[in-house]
């Protein structure tokens, strides 16, 4: 799921909207696998086109007419970046940040966010803030977070207004802990489409911490967020469909699948839960050989259970377990 986390985060608006009619006619053809149109915004680029390069850097995240490659769009995007484009300065910011190990640049990110975010980029103004909490790529500083963050809101970008709820709901970097506030910072947030504010508004319709309770609104919050493939949120969807919670009828069945998406994305706990239902054959049919590779990845991720799990077979003679498990195949 590394390119949807990527896409997520991408500016993908200019693609075919914001730059001029022929560039994006060209993407579209080229995005359809026409290799003449690839040709041309390749030559546009080489040219210095900055918008060509934008274009190119964006199939070549997604891999829509071109082979996927993370190095090639960071190849365009710097090119863009370099000439100006404050949104392929954010693009190249984000392919460093979610990139694989040897592509990942924690650093090289946090300074190309800047750039776009010193031009007033309200995204990266957002991601900035984030690697500044969390000390990602650099020193942390809440200080200059809870900063940059306030300009992003002001902007009345989702991931600003999702931080600073979050910040308010726990109390930190110096603002006072105030759910109620938390809560409408996290509603304009989630009105906006992001993934994690409306999972968390969720929790907290769910409990009444900051609003009123209400479960058909938690319930309806995260089957939005699940939609993004928010991980988080397909794995409660299945402990709610597991204990038959918010008003839905207990189906197994359904939990599972919701667990099965969750553990592709490498959610730890989903990933044990579905290994146990092989198991148990609960709301899958039983496969011992599914249990197993499951709970192998649970617990080669350091799920305590699943180690136990893991260590009680393969204590026991398993024949079965000479082919490489159908879970890990899967993945």
């Amino acid at each position: 799921m590394r390119v949807l986390a990527l896409l997520l985060m991408l500016v993908v608006a200019p693609v075919f909207g914001a730059t001029n009619e022929e560039l994006a006619d060209l993407a579209k053809r080229a995005a359809g696998g026409q290799q003449e149109a690839r040709e041309a915004l390749e030559k546009l680029s080489r040219d210095g086109d900055a918008g060509a390069a934008l274009l190119l850097g964006m199939l070549y995240v997604s891999g829509r007419g071109v082979p996927r490659s993370e190095a090639r769009a960071i190849e365009q995007f710097s090119i863009g970046a370099l000439k100006g484009r404050v949104d392929a300065a954010h693009n190249l910011a984000v392919v460093y940040q979610r990139a694989p190990d040897k592509l990942r640049n924690l650093e090289a990110a946090r300074t190309w966010y800047r750039s776009a975010a010193e031009r007033g980029y309200a995204r990266s103004q957002s991601n900035l803030g984030e690697m500044l909490l969390e000390g990602s790529g650099g020193p942390a500083d809440i200080d200059a977070a809870r900063s940059w963050i306030e300009k992003a809101v002001a902007q009345d970008e989702p991931r600003g207004l999702y931080l600073l709820g979050m910040l308010q709901l726990e109390g930190r970097a110096g603002l006072q802990k105030d759910p109620e506030a938390a809560a409408k910072l996290l509603q304009r947030a989630a009105a906006g489409k992001d993934r994690d504010a409306q999972y968390r508004l969720a929790l907290l319709y769910g409990t009444g911490q900051g609003v009123e309770k209400d479960e058909q609104v938690a319930l309806r919050l995260l089957v939005e967020a699940a939609a993004q493939r928010l991980p988080e949120a397909e794995y409660r969807m299945a402990t709610i469909y597991a204990r038959g919670a918010f008003g839905v009828q207990k189906d197994e069945a359904a939990a599972a699948k919701w667990l099965r998406l969750a553990a592709r994305q490498g959610h730890l706990e989903a990933t044990y839960s579905l290994g146990l239902m092989y198991a148990e054959g609960r709301g899958v049919k039983a496969d011992a050989s599914e249990a197993y590779g499951w709970m192998l990845d649970a617990a080669r991720k350091g799920h305590p259970r699943a180690i136990e799990f893991v260590k009680r077979l393969q204590a026991k003679p398993a024949p079965s377990r000479s082919a490489p498990p159908k879970a890990e195949a899967e993945k």
